[in-house]
């Protein structure tokens, strides 16, 4: 079992993005999953300088399988108008409106939170459905708190679900406390059924 960065020349993007997809329906519950949400989050890996940009997508691999990925970044600004302009205008008119579907759901939640320069966050985890219990998971975890070292992070910040009693049990275990409150008394974008919990590196 091994890490490493997405490479969107020898990876196969359809697979990456099916796993992007199964991991935020999970926690949404109501994220479309057709032709055009696959295209749409194709899109956004393909185009990078945005939260499922491909530059921050890590493989977790097995006899050359891929069984799992985790998205991190840290909180340098992303250019989200650029990023949304951009898209528009490659995609077709029958994609625009499944596009601000995904996009309302997707932007202005978890996945864009409020986040310092030297902060870490983890946007997704996801492990294929026939590699669970394997101790994927935790493997993501620590190496992905590899990758936030080497970037020179404080901490490593995320979003779960209340109801994932397994995530949050992986994350209590791990290390991760809860924050009622983000730093600098800004609310973090979790829904009312969701809560961030933040890991050290100090």
């Amino acid at each position: 079992m091994q890490i490493r960065q997405f490479n969107p020349v020898n990876d196969n993007i359809e697979i990456v993005a099916d796993l992007i997809i199964s991991a935020y329906g999970g926690i949404e519950g109501n994220t479309s999953y057709d032709n055009n949400s696959r295209r749409i989050v194709i899109d956004l890996i393909e185009s990078g300088n945005n939260f499922l940009g491909k530059e921050n997508i890590y493989l977790c691999v097995t006899d050359n399988t891929l069984c799992g990925l985790a998205i991190g970044y840290t909180g340098r600004p992303w250019s989200r108008i650029k990023t949304l302009f951009d898209l528009l205008m490659r995609l077709k008119l029958f994609h625009i409106v499944n596009y601000l579907i995904i996009s309302s759901q997707l932007f202005d939640k978890a996945y864009t939170p409020n986040l310092t320069e030297d902060d870490f966050y983890i946007s997704v985890i996801a492990v294929d459905e026939k590699y669970r219990n394997r101790g994927i998971g935790t493997f993501l975890l620590k190496e992905m708190t590899a990758v936030a070292k080497e970037k020179n992070c404080r901490k490593i910040v995320l979003d779960v679900d209340k109801d994932n009693t397994a995530a949050l049990s992986l994350y209590e275990k791990f290390g991760f406390r809860y924050a009622e409150l983000y730093e600098n008394n800004i609310h973090a974008n979790t829904g009312d059924n969701g809560c961030t919990m933040i890991y050290s590196l100090n």
